[in-house]
């Protein structure tokens, strides 16, 4: 459990009768305080739901917002997932007023207990909750609350819903509905034509729709007149529902509705969210029965339109609100016939809008409202308040994160391998100067000695395919040494330590690279990944006027010393501490180059309000630490390089011809019908077919005038360029000589353009040149796409290794040191009185590296399948506490780990997209439950003893720092900000 503290500026008012605070024009709201009574203690709300809920990015803004509104009033305490799992609920904290729902895994009864023990006042009634578990008792309580709901058949073969008898009591008590009985099994059959279902004796003709009576089962079937249907199911992806030609005959292995198919209006269903029985919210979707494809927005949510409800609509949510005693609760519904008839067709129980200001605003008020007259009732005493003690309970002590850096432009690179003791390589040994480890040139002068190192070369007698390798490393030095993000890295390897022996220089590399820039998107990922981190520390904690309470206040940062990655830091190291640009919004924003303020968050109209900028009460601003350059932990390494290139020569076997019998046992999508082999052939055919269209259409198109405005520094003939270099690494090569490595470049560079280029994209790979709009029409990119995505699922993650002991030798080898001081500061938090946040920023090597060390550390981990770790993504260790209050040596303490996939989109073709061209970061889903410390920190450490620790690594010198505030990328707007 964790709680959000009340702001401890408060200014003496008398209290004066409870009244509605009224929203002002510009979407704000009247304070609060001004009718709340500041001699008594704050009022304290409970949410009593899963971690998934409770700390969701809606709940996060409506509850601080809450807090800040209040200005006092108000304390809330989140019970967390280990109190509501593992504590009996006498061991729960008290509060006043409770926000608690059912979820995956949520224990209703034990809640309910709860409430019968503290008696606090009920947001939602929990009890009810059960009655949307099955869609039989939702159907009957509509109907008995005059709801209109689509015509339907109910074949009950469990013998009818099931109804323990307080709450069958509880329902006749509160509107009259008597509910439960048995049912005998009904006579099913079809008529003979196959057109219709008899139930007995009732028809219901096609099409209609099978539900299961579970209102968590989301497999829901339509049957078309004539044959055939539509399976629908719970999104995957960018998919909802799937087209079934045999489809024919309804299921006969449980209990189902049959309702009348309805044909609604512009083939949109309607989403209505209350909270209370004034205040609704609509909006429209596109209905899953169209064609199953889910269209997102940049934050990866279904994308929505508001619409408004009549007086009747509005009615019906009254009703449905106060009936299923669901304050804050959602329901699906369908209009048709222009508008003049709508019917109800489902009821969710607690559900928030996403990403809309004016709904967070509006929530926040009226919650905040119903607290203070709670608290004002004469009649009832306030739980909390008669809590003689206060009860032991979980505390947040510790936050340790592991962050991949935000978006940027595709790398790409020359590799050149110099044998050691020929003479023509001595000009490039001489770059070293000396120096025994991996050395950058990045300056215009420090290329230029590597363009005189090449003539050098030439001189001293270089030839045959050496010569032509020196003279495509001189042409890329000049066409892209004034690019962002051109660099040269000289790798030297030297002979192992021997007593009394000088270690010899045996392999120089020199890679020659460009792109892999911060974009203009990874600015506001850096900065929402800062603000998202800071509103849930502040639900997550208790602030204290003690600084060894406040988690902001003992705060460590650490970053490799690459570029994009400081930036990252840089960028959210700010948002968290609330400088300059944190806490802001899109207005704000656009005066730095950013999304104009009109844009909605619901991906439809915009609101019409303007959320007013303001700095979060719960956090003072400070100043940000200074970031930590840690190389030896951060850095790309050299030590794994062997190991894994051994596995991409065994990688290659996969998706090459022949030779089955030596391919590892991967997994591979059951969506692909064929083999790997088969999938790489139909990607170089299309990947030939885009040469082509691209070669013709650069010739009769203008192709300067195809999209106005060009972003991270790109122009069109680097967008050829890359692409061209794709075409002859796909198209140019035999597929048995074909590099695996490729297939992440061709994602990648996908992903990318149709993030920052789609309009050039999908114009130049246009048949005919259409462009955007026309895509609907050609969906071979689309095809290209899914393609690539899954070879890379399939060969990304066994970059790092095949076999699980190869994983582990190459986390060793690439990220022990980092899961070391991981370990470490668990520890240090552990044994420390002060509360702590570290944070550690690095690339997508040791984010891989280091998840499969704990994947296979022997961790219970709830959830194997681990998602795409793209941009952003991240994992953290959060060490919780609890004191009995009888000394230090009483103290009990939980790890839990949790993993975000990043800024991610199931398919980013069909991704809405803003001025931003940002895909939000995705929230962490649980990767373990709570564990007993003395587990975790045992089961992590049994790598520490396969590498030695080597007395020749580290630095001499302290560690090089970085002053956040003053950093120009993150005070700064690009350029090529759109």
């Amino acid at each position: 459990m964790s709680s959000l503290v009340h702001s401890p500026e408060r200014s003496p008012r008398s209290a004066s009768a409870v009244r509605s605070s009224t929203p002002s024009p510009n979407g704000s709201h009247s304070d609060l305080s001004a009718i709340t009574d500041h001699t008594r203690p704050p009022i304290i709300l409970g949410i009593c739901a899963m971690d998934v809920k409770a700390r969701s990015k809606a709940m996060r803004e409506i509850l601080t917002r809450l807090v800040e509104r209040a200005n006092g009033s108000i304390e809330v305490k989140v019970f967390g997932d280990k109190v509501i799992l593992d504590e009996d609920v006498e061991n729960w904290p008290r509060c006043d007023v409770l926000i608690s729902f059912f979820s995956t895994d949520f224990p209703l009864d034990k809640a309910i207990s709860y409430v019968k023990l503290r008696n606090p006042h009920c947001i939602n009634d929990l009890p009810p909750q059960a009655l949307l578990w099955d869609r039989r008792l939702v159907g009957m309580v509509l109907d008995h609350l005059k709801v209109p709901t689509p015509r339907r058949l109910e074949v009950s073969r469990d013998g009818g819903p099931k109804v323990d008898e307080e709450l069958r009591d509880l329902m006749k008590k509160k509107i009259g509905i008597s509910l439960g009985g048995f049912q005998v099994t009904p006579e099913v059959t079809m008529r003979e034509d196959g057109n219709a279902i008899i139930i007995d004796g009732q028809v219901m003709e096609k099409p209609f729709v099978e539900k299961p009576v579970s209102g968590e089962d989301h497999n829901v079937y339509i049957y078309f007149r004539g044959g055939g249907g539509r399976r629908l199911f719970r999104k995957v992806g960018n998919k909802s529902s799937e087209l079934d030609p045999q489809l024919n005959f309804p299921r006969t292995d449980g209990s189902y509705i049959y309702e009348k198919f309805v044909d609604v209006d512009n083939s949109e269903d309607i989403k209505v969210y209350t909270v209370g029985k004034e205040y609704t919210h609509a909006e429209t979707r596109k209905s899953p029965f169209v064609d199953g494809v889910v269209r997102r927005n940049t934050e990866g949510k279904e994308i929505r339109f508001i619409t408004h409800l009549s007086d009747e609509e509005k009615g019906w949510a009254s009703r449905i609100s106060d009936g299923f005693g669901q304050m804050v609760c959602g329901f699906d519904m369908l209009r048709c016939d222009n508008g003049r008839t709508s019917q109800v067709i489902d009821v969710n129980g607690w559900s928030f809008v996403k990403g809309n200001d004016t709904y967070y605003d509006k929530a926040a008020e009226i919650l905040a409202s119903l607290c203070i007259r709670v608290a004002a009732s004469p009649e009832r005493p306030l739980p909390a308040a008669e809590a003689t003690i206060e009860e032991p309970t979980w505390l947040l002590k510790a936050n340790v994160t592991v962050f991949r850096h935000a978006d940027r432009t595709p790398k790409q690179k020359l590799k050149f391998n110099f044998p050691i003791g020929e003479h023509w390589t001595q000009p490039f040994v001489t770059l070293l100067n000396g120096e025994r480890e991996e050395i950058i040139l990045r300056e215009r002068a420090q290329l230029n000695r590597i363009a005189t190192a090449v003539e050098e070369a030439k001189g001293l007698g270089a030839d045959g395919e050496d010569l032509v390798k020196l003279t495509q490393l001189n042409n890329a030095l000049f066409s892209k040494i004034d690019l962002p993000g051109t660099k040269a890295q000289l790798k030297p390897v030297y002979s192992k330590k021997q007593p009394g022996q000088v270690r010899k220089l045996t392999k120089l590399t020199l890679v020659f690279k460009w792109g892999g820039e911060f974009t203009h998107s990874a600015r506001y990922q850096s900065r929402d990944l800062g603000e998202n981190m800071k509103k849930d520390i502040s639900i997550m904690t208790k602030l204290s006027s003690s600084p060894d309470k406040d988690i902001l206040r003992n705060v460590k940062i650490y970053t490799s010393s690459e570029r994009r990655v400081v930036a990252s830091a840089e960028i959210f190291a700010a948002a968290l501490f609330d400088t300059n640009t944190a806490s802001t919004t899109s207005s704000s924003l656009s005066a730095n180059g950013g999304a104009p303020s009109s844009r909605s968050s619901d991906g439809g109209h915009a609101s019409g309000s303007q959320f007013t900028p303001r700095r979060e009460n719960s956090i003072p601003a400070q100043r940000p630490p200074k970031l930590i350059v840690r190389k030896d932990l951060l850095d790309d390494s050299n030590a794994a390089k062997d190991l894994m290139d051994d596995v991409k020569k065994r990688l290659k076997i996969l998706l090459r011809p022949g030779e089955p019998e030596k391919r590892p046992e991967l997994t591979w999508p059951k969506s692909m019908k064929k083999e790997p082999v088969e999938v790489v052939k139909e990607v170089i055919e299309l990947l030939s077919k885009f040469r082509d269209i691209m070669r013709r259409n650069w010739e009769t198109m203008d192709v300067d005038r195809i999209q106005e405005r060009w972003c991270c520094g790109d122009e069109p003939w680097l967008f050829r360029e890359r692409w061209e270099k794709l075409f002859e690494d796909f198209c140019d090569v035999k597929q048995e000589k074909f590099d695996p490595s490729r297939v992440s470049e061709l994602y990648d560079t996908i992903k990318y353009c149709a993030l920052h280029h789609r309009t050039f994209l999908f114009s130049i790979f246009s048949e005919h040149g259409e462009g955007i709009e026309q895509q609907g029409q050609d969906r071979r990119l689309h095809e290209l796409y899914g393609r690539a995505k899954a070879l890379f699922d399939l060969v990304a993650p066994q970059e790092y290794g095949i076999e699980p002991e190869e994983k582990e030798e190459i986390g060793v080898l690439t990220s022990l040191p980092l899961l070391r001081n991981v370990v470490g500061d668990l520890e240090r938090a552990r044994n420390n009185e002060e509360c702590s946040l570290t944070l550690y920023f690095t690339k997508e090597s040791h984010i891989h590296t280091l998840v499969n060390l704990v994947l296979l550390s022997g961790l219970p981990i709830a959830n194997r399948r681990i998602p795409e770790l793209d941009y952003c993504a991240h994992i953290t260790f959060e060490l919780y506490e609890r004191n009995h209050g009888r000394g230090k040596s009483d103290k009990e303490y939980s790890i839990k780990l949790s993993l975000s996939e990043g800024a991610h989109s199931s398919n980013v073709l069909d991704s809405a997209l803003d001025a931003r061209h940002s895909l939000n970061v995705q929230p962490r889903r649980k990767l373990t439950q709570h564990l007993p410390y003395s587990l975790v920190i045992e089961r992590l450490s049994k790598h520490f003893g396969r590498v030695s620790e080597d007395d020749d690594t580290g630095p001499d010198t302290p560690y090089e720092t970085i002053d956040a505030l003053q950093a120009p990328v993150a005070s700064s707007t690009p350029a090529d900000d759109p």
